[in-house]
């Protein structure tokens, strides 16, 4: 059945990804991200491929312009269906040396922007008493990593959120659950992971063999693998799926 999917961070990287698997599933997707240039391209990506889309500029730390959102997609088109939020940033750093403003950007992006667009779209969802609401998590909840203190800890708070919200929401038809993916080769992953390899020390070439030794699959993970991911927790057969954390690592995690 065809939904209408909200995509935060759908700009670019794993959020892209979402939009397009969901266009290619045959929902009405609206993009949003900060970057005016980003969604666009998306949208147009995906129209021009004979999906539908739309892009909007969002903030996912501002409750207002979340709601403003949602209540545009619901006059729109009648209706919301799927939050696939995607937003997220990170700030790698030693944390005797870490900026104090810069770490709660990161929790306002990654946690309390998680928080404001699970509460934009509630109204809509729970009045149809149907809804799917999933936040891309990581491995970094899980797996300690040196220097990625504030990231894991706003990775490890979307778990939470995603547990307990899912409890507050499981009598009105509303599921909420998180895809964790370990290593995407993504701009955000390219540029963390660049710094982990300068405070490392080690060139970036050695980093990534590193990392990728700890991989059992031995390759990273696919933008494609997490949008599966995401897709499947969003149709109709993931209705007794909810408050669960889908790892999408190549067994990282089993290690």
């Amino acid at each position: 059945m065809a939904r209408v999917a909200l995509v935060t961070g759908g700009g670019r990287g794993i959020g892209r990804g979402i939009a397009e698997r969901f266009a290619a599933d045959g929902h009405t997707v609206i993009i949003a991200a900060r970057s005016q240039s980003e969604v666009e391209a998306s949208a147009q990506a995906i129209c021009k491929a004979g999906g539908s889309a739309q892009g909007r500029t969002l903030d996912v730390t501002d409750p207002s312009a979340a709601e403003r959102l949602v209540r545009e997609i619901v006059s729109t088109h009648g209706r919301l269906d799927i939050l696939a939020n995607s937003a997220g940033t990170s700030y790698i750093a030693p944390l005797v040396l870490a900026d104090p403003e810069r770490a709660r950007a990161v929790l306002e992006t990654n946690l309390l922007g998680a928080w404001i667009v699970s509460r934009a779209v509630l109204r809509p969802m729970m009045a149809a008493r149907w809804g799917r609401i999933i936040h891309i998590g990581s491995i970094s909840a899980e797996v300690a990593a040196p220097f990625a203190t504030i990231y894991a800890a706003s990775k490890g708070g979307v778990h939470a959120l995603v547990r307990s919200l899912a409890l507050e929401l499981a009598h009105a038809g509303i599921t909420v659950n998180a895809v964790a993916p370990g290593y995407v080769r993504t701009q955000l992953f390219n540029e963390t992971q660049g710094r982990r390899a300068e405070l490392k020390n080690v060139p970036r070439e050695q980093h990534e063999a590193d990392l990728l030794a700890e991989v059992p699959t031995g390759r990273f993970v696919e933008v494609s693998d997490v949008a599966w991911a995401v897709a499947y927790l969003a149709s109709e057969e993931a209705r007794s799926v909810t408050g669960q954390v889908l790892t999408v690592d190549g067994g990282r995690t089993a290690v």
